[in-house]
């Protein structure tokens, strides 16, 4: 049996329910979970607002151990340390093929299934019918069954608090700014909101070799975590005039790239009013279907030859990119500690979601004990 947090009815708590595990099936891998990231999307699912059957064991990044391999799965072996990523990728289908890996198709099926990669479940309930995981994933459990190409290696001194993460907020901010965005060696990169995210998307630039990261917020507690992982300039966004701040931090030329975090309409307008001729937009938050892009084509795009792009999962491959950004965390250059505001048992998890919902952490973390 394995204790997992399961959502049951949309707008309600989370139920932590006994669950049967089937073993692993062809191109699948049985995971202990030792720690799993809180994310938003979490919420999203929990509130109806990324659809998904239930019930669904949530959560959708985390890292453990590898328990069991299925037939036909080389890269992995029991003992592995590894992060379980919330997109599986295949690295054989068109989009894989041309560069797109965020974009597989044949991971993108499960986004909304709650099944894995062959359409059932591993998880069966009390009464015996099968019980769904978030994104092939679901790793608010002490132990799950999951495609094999949805999880990669760790190196074992990696911590698994901070490894955590690597699966979804780590990926998509610090991919945002080295995949996504075509950042140049000296240029200025504005980070428009400060969660998890935008954090990663500041070290990213930084990593890239941004000359100026300036990081925006509405608080002061969350600019004070940007300067410390590398923004070179903090602008509370309710206090100063931001357009003009970046302007006149940039001799009146504006922003090369504004990597948009928040999602807000508001951030939204401000990435492309910061960013200046030929500079580039990258917009990363998950907006609510009222959230527009509207400008004018020829003045607002085509006449300063702005570039706009949207970023899935940071662009990510995660095979390429997961090892690539341990051993920027081992080296010192990358800085996901502070990041782990708290860290909550699987019985606290309502809590846990209760804090991220209301913008008290930058990240919360599950941990399990060692011994479940």
């Amino acid at each position: 049996m394995v204790r997992a947090a399961v959502c049951t009815e949309l707008g309600a708590p989370l139920r932590v329910q006994e669950l049967d595990l089937a073993a692993p099936r062809a191109g699948e891998v049985q995971v202990r979970i030792r720690a799993s990231g809180i994310c938003a999307s979490d919420i999203s699912v929990q509130k109806g607002s990324l659809p998904s059957p239930l019930p669904l064991v949530l959560g959708h990044e985390g890292a453990g151990v590898v328990e069991a391999v299925g037939e036909g799965v080389g890269h992995l072996a029991v003992g592995d340390h590894v992060a379980v990523c919330a997109m599986p990728q295949c690295g054989e289908c068109y989009r894989c093929r041309r560069g797109q890996p965020g974009l597989c198709e044949l991971g993108d099926p499960v986004l909304m299934t709650a099944a894995l990669l062959d359409g059932t479940q591993r998880f069966r309930g009390p009464d015996g019918a099968p019980v769904g995981q978030m994104v092939a994933a679901g790793t608010f459990a002490e132990h799950v069954v999951v495609p094999a190409i949805s999880v990669v290696k760790l190196h074992p001194d990696m911590p698994f608090a901070a490894a955590s993460l690597l699966g979804c907020a780590v990926l998509t901010g610090a991919g945002a700014a080295m995949n996504t965005a075509s950042i140049r060696a000296g240029d200025t990169v504005v980070v428009l909101g400060c969660g998890s995210v935008g954090l990663m998307a500041i070290q990213g630039a930084r990593l890239s070799g941004a000359g100026r990261v300036v990081a925006v917020d509405l608080l002061p507690a969350k600019l004070d975590i940007a300067a410390k992982v590398g923004a070179t300039d903090t602008l509370a966004a309710g206090e100063v005039d931001v357009l003009a701040a970046v302007k006149d931090l940039t001799l009146g030329r504006g922003a090369d790239v504004a990597i948009e975090c928040a999602g807000a309409q508001a951030t939204v307008d401000q990435a492309i009013r910061v960013t200046g001729k030929g500079g580039e937009v990258v917009f990363v938050g998950a907006g609510t279907k009222d959230v527009r892009i509207n400008v004018p084509q020829f003045t607002g795009l085509s006449g300063p030859a702005k570039t706009f792009k949207g970023c899935l999962f940071g662009s990510a491959d995660t095979h390429r990119d997961v090892p690539r950004l341990v051993e920027h965390y081992l080296a010192g250059e990358l800085h996901l500690d502070l990041l782990v505001s708290r860290t909550y048992g699987l019985d606290a998890i309502n809590d846990g979601l209760a804090a991220v919902s209301a913008g008290e952490v930058i990240s919360a973390v599950v941990q399990f004990q060692e011994d479940s």
